[in-house]
């Protein structure tokens, strides 16, 4: 019983001194992420619908109404919000050929990030996205990749009467 009182007593003052270290001996603190250091607001901008994007020549209206042929599909940002969480797809521009393609219609992982008051923050696969909305033009505005980046809503009305490819 002796023996096995010691036994206790020394594990017990080793796991005490190995939990008590010198400031000298801890590790440095790890830098946080740049994503990490946002400060969390609620989302003071419902951005869900459909961008037209580009890094150069921002047009200046609130909003692009395209009123393409039948068979044509303009390449397009399609952004789904739910409270503060992001998802966003990049769709090709694609025609109607009524044969089989290997193009991709969309890509099928969502890049994710989150909305804190107008700032936006995404990234997936490579893409990193760090955008304002600016509520006097209606525009989305940072770097894709930390080249420039602008995003404008997107209407476009199909016409009608339009015939299904053969």
């Amino acid at each position: 019983m002796h023996k096995l009182m010691f036994l206790v007593a020394a594990c017990g003052a080793a796991a005490c001194s190995a939990s008590t270290s010198s400031p000298a001996n801890d590790p440095e603190p790890r830098p946080v992420p740049a994503a990490d250091t946002v400060v969390r607001a609620r989302a003071d901008v419902n951005l869900s619908g459909s961008w037209a994007t580009g890094s150069v020549a921002e047009p200046a209206a609130q909003r692009i109404v395209l009123s393409p042929q039948c068979n044509y599909h303009p390449a397009l940002w399609l952004i789904e919000q739910d409270g503060d969480s992001v998802r966003a797809w990049t769709i090709p521009e694609s025609r109607d050929q009524g044969i089989a393609t290997r193009q991709p219609v969309s890509t099928t992982v969502p890049t994710v990030g989150r909305v804190s008051g107008v700032e936006l923050r995404m990234g997936a696969s490579g893409a990193r996205y760090v955008l304002r909305y600016d509520s006097t033009s209606g525009h989305l505005r940072g770097t894709l990749n930390g080249a420039p980046f602008w995003a404008v809503r997107l209407d476009v009305v199909r016409p009608e009467g339009c015939l299904p490819p053969p």
